[in-house]
């Protein structure tokens, strides 16, 4: 089983490659998982592919992990989609799983496109197609339950301190249609139409899918983005 967490696509694309090229591999979205029973086992491999937030784990993936089952004799894996760092975030994950008496047998980054609007121009690189090779390298090692974490100092420790905060930077310019995909696409449903406009509620993750997505570019965080690019990968 593999767990992913996705704003713009970056992770759910490597959580997919990176199944095609394990056996009996299922992937779930974290958002939509549900599950009251123990999952893993001796012989089975579970993983979760996140995005770093600046070296920081994003909460979701956090409290996704804390509510799992998991019997401790499961390989545990993680692989954390990211810009420049943010191995910090392995780290995380790896002190949350502690907590449950998990072991993380695995951890690895993967360089993407960089998506973070809010503070910078989208920076491609041509990264999705040069990650083929990493990816098939990860899934051999994961096959063969390889015993390797790389991991990295945490930075942005304080970026959750005021959730609340995040989302009022956000607006939709006048000529949002009001056709709802916003609404739709937010993973953690931060968004409601009210009058045909989007409204943020106050417990955003940051991930960006409402800006990125938006068909007509109507959706700005503050002034700086109105003039950088989206970015998405279809699919989502």
């Amino acid at each position: 089983m593999i767990f992913y967490f996705t704003g713009t696509g970056n992770s759910r694309y490597v959580a997919q490659k990176l199944a095609e090229n394990l056996s009996d591999t299922e992937v779930y979205s974290m958002v939509d998982y549900e599950s009251n029973h123990q999952i893993g086992g001796n012989d089975e491999k579970i993983g979760f592919v996140f995005p770093s937030y600046y070296g920081n784990l994003p909460r979701i993936v956090r409290n996704f992990v804390s509510g799992l089952s998991i019997h401790p004799d499961t390989y545990i894996y993680a692989i954390v989609t990211m810009g420049a760092f943010g191995l910090g975030s392995i780290t995380m994950l790896e002190k949350a799983l502690v907590e449950k008496n998990l072991e993380l047998k695995y951890g690895r980054g993967i360089l993407m496109p960089a998506n973070y609007v809010a503070k910078y121009n989208p920076m491609f690189l041509r990264r999705t197609a040069k990650s083929g090779k990493g990816i098939r390298k990860m899934a051999d090692d994961i096959n063969g339950k390889r015993i390797s974490v790389k991991r990295g100092r945490i930075t942005a420790g304080n970026l959750y301190q005021n959730i609340e905060e995040l989302d009022k930077g956000f607006f939709a310019e006048k000529r949002c249609s009001g056709c709802g995909l916003c609404e739709r696409i937010c993973p953690v449903r931060n968004i409601r139409l009210t009058d045909n406009r989007p409204e943020w509620l106050h417990h955003c993750e940051h991930c960006m899918a409402c800006i990125h997505h938006c068909s007509e570019k109507a959706i700005q965080y503050g002034e700086k983005t109105k003039n950088r690019r989206r970015y998405f990968i279809q699919g989502q």
